[in-house]
């Protein structure tokens, strides 16, 4: 897969637009040409065997580990620097937690987007150069935010259920920052990435009685990380329109 394959689209565009700024009637005023918006599709896998994606929870000093889940997007274009758009999908995953440091909590923890990621990516070229650290012959710089807010069902206690209703989760999403340079051509080797982030204070956290606060002063805070390893699954060719 090469540069050349997926610049073709976009050199036949601006051929296209230039065709017909020459065909418009002399004096007259056309528009400026307005090029289509690029859309390459793209999709990644989140966690491996080597790398799951987990999560650090501060307060508690526990990680959580999550299932492997995806990551699909579109790319803007593959010159300069472009936007980036994506949906993130982590499966649930249960935790375990030591409240108060002696008192042994599970709950089931879920990461819910609060619409698309967005951000931005500079592409780059060359795999003995730019993208000699994902040896590929094309990456790209990523700076990508996805606002997430984190639920929380299924807790227990010391082994005893503690009612937190059907609507515990954070008052506003969490920002999950990523900054990596990661390989958009097929194959490559998984990247790893690293995020800090503040979860925020929990709401609608209300069973026999609220215990939003609780909840809050138990794991919301900064200092949270989360990290996982991209596997490209796909670029372009291939991937869901």
């Amino acid at each position: 897969m090469t540069l050349t394959r997926f610049a073709l689209p976009l050199v036949l565009a601006v051929a296209a637009f230039s065709l017909g700024a020459a065909e418009a009637a002399p004096g007259e005023n056309a528009p400026p040409p307005q090029a289509a918006a690029t859309q390459i599709p793209f999709g990644f896998t989140l966690g491996d065997a080597q790398q799951p994606t987990t999560s650090h929870v501060a307060k508690l000093g526990s990680d959580i580990a999550f299932p492997p889940g995806t990551f699909d997007g579109f790319l803007g274009g593959l010159t300069n620097t472009v936007p980036i758009t994506g949906k993130l999908n982590i499966p649930p995953a249960n935790g375990y937690f030591v409240a108060f440091r002696f008192m042994p909590t599970t709950g089931r923890v879920e990461i819910v987007p609060d619409g698309d990621a967005a951000g931005t990516a500079t592409v780059r070229t060359g795999k003995d150069k730019d993208c000699k650290a994902t040896q590929t012959n094309i990456c790209a710089d990523t700076d990508v935010t996805a606002k997430v807010f984190i639920k929380l069902s299924d807790v227990k206690v010391d082994g005893k259920p503690l009612d937190v209703g059907p609507g515990c989760r954070t008052a506003q999403p969490a920002a999950v920052n990523i900054k990596a340079l990661v390989p958009i051509s097929p194959p490559a080797p998984p990247v790893k990435v690293t995020s800090t982030f503040t979860t925020p204070p929990f709401a609608g956290c209300v069973g026999h009685e609220d215990v939003s606060r609780l909840l809050t002063g138990l794991v919301s805070g900064p200092g949270n990380t989360f990290v996982s390893n991209l596997q490209l699954r796909c670029f372009s060719t291939g991937c869901k329109a």
